[in-house]
């Protein structure tokens, strides 16, 4: 009995050890695995900023009505022609066909060694489908001369993409001890995921229109809201703030709630990120838009914020869906490998 009442009190103190991990270590195919996830992960959020570049330069046209080759370009349109707004098209169609083949190598993966986990199974393969969909987008914003909102819908299903491609990492990382969390606590930090999502895309529909004034639209608390253009600025500056308070509400209730440091951590860099564009929203404004260093800086920002946000709401989810029943005692007790005390 007194060994078995040591062994239950060392688990409850790893329990309370938020660091430290109660499973062992992934194997090389499950970290040869994650890494995958994540470099594709990457590679996406920086098809996101050379998309910013792209369009914050003016480059949307560069290689003009062909796709996905460049008109006139070198090698039958395969490479680009010495001009700037045809090398950054060109780089952004040929970032995304990377993109698309680190995604497919990611399904195939995910199918080849994980295929009884549908959490990452499904997202990786979704991924594929959605990456596809993306590039008939694309190509549909070039023909329709970088329709607004064709543009502002390619940027919402890239971060669908985002989306799924965090999942699949989450899913595919070891399995860390966590207190559950509840049913609410996950509710409000994906309420914070979605409010940064529509955040995100109320700002590109305004991408590259300057409004003046800075913190408030035209120097007035609430301006003439018959411009499109004015009433977007508006309502983005307004979801900006309450984003802001939000998710600065649920950074200190993390720490409240005791939540895990990949948590903690997690929401600290979602709130760090959107203080950071709101600093870069001002300097858009200052500059009246016409820096494209301002537009991938703040675009890419955004989309990390977003990235945060999902991951930190699947971890808690994860905990949440983990927790045998019983609760915590009877987790200690499973991972202790000894029966759990009886009710």
């Amino acid at each position: 009995m007194p060994a078995l009442a040591r062994g239950r009190r060392t688990v409850r103190d790893r329990m309370e050890d938020r660091s430290v991990p109660l499973t062992s270590r992934a194997g090389p195919r499950e970290s040869r695995f994650g890494r995958l996830a994540l470099t594709t992960l990457v590679a996406t959020l920086s098809l996101v900023a050379v998309g910013g570049l792209t369009r914050g330069s003016g480059s949307g046209y560069g290689c003009e009505d062909r796709w996905p080759l460049c008109e006139d370009g070198a090698l039958g349109g395969l490479l680009p022609r010495a001009e700037y707004h045809m090398v950054v098209e060109w780089t952004h169609r040929w970032v995304a066909a990377i993109v698309g083949l680190l995604a497919l190598a990611l399904a195939w993966s995910a199918w080849r060694h994980h295929r009884h986990d549908r959490r990452i199974v499904v997202p990786a393969v979704a991924a594929v489908g959605v990456i596809g969909f993306q590039a008939w987008i694309g190509r549909m914003v070039v023909a329709e001369d970088l329709d607004a909102d064709l543009v502002a819908l390619h940027l919402a299903t890239a971060m669908i993409v985002v989306a799924l491609l965090t999942a699949v990492l989450v899913h595919a990382l070891p399995r860390w001890d966590a207190p559950p969390p509840g049913r609410a606590w996950v509710a409000w930090v994906g309420a914070g995921a979605l409010s940064a999502y529509a955040l995100l895309i109320l700002g590109s529909m305004v991408h590259n229109e300057y409004v003046g004034g800075w913190p408030l639209v035209g120097d007035e608390l609430v301006p003439d809201l018959e411009s499109r253009t004015v009433a977007i600025h508006f309502f983005h500056r307004l979801a900006a703030a309450g984003v802001l308070v939000f998710l600065a509400a649920l950074a200190v209730a993390a720490r409240r709630r005791r939540r895990p440091r990949g948590e903690t951590r997690l929401l600290d860099v979602a709130l760090a990120g959107i203080l950071v564009n709101v600093g870069l929203g001002a300097a858009h404004v200052f500059t009246e838009v016409t820096s494209s260093a301002l537009v991938i800086t703040h675009l890419a920002v955004a989309s990390v914020v977003w990235a945060a946000l999902v991951a930190a709401t699947l971890l808690a989810r994860r905990a949440e869906v983990d927790t045998p029943a019983g609760g915590p005692d009877r987790r200690a007790a499973a991972v202790a490998d000894v029966p759990a005390p009886s009710a």
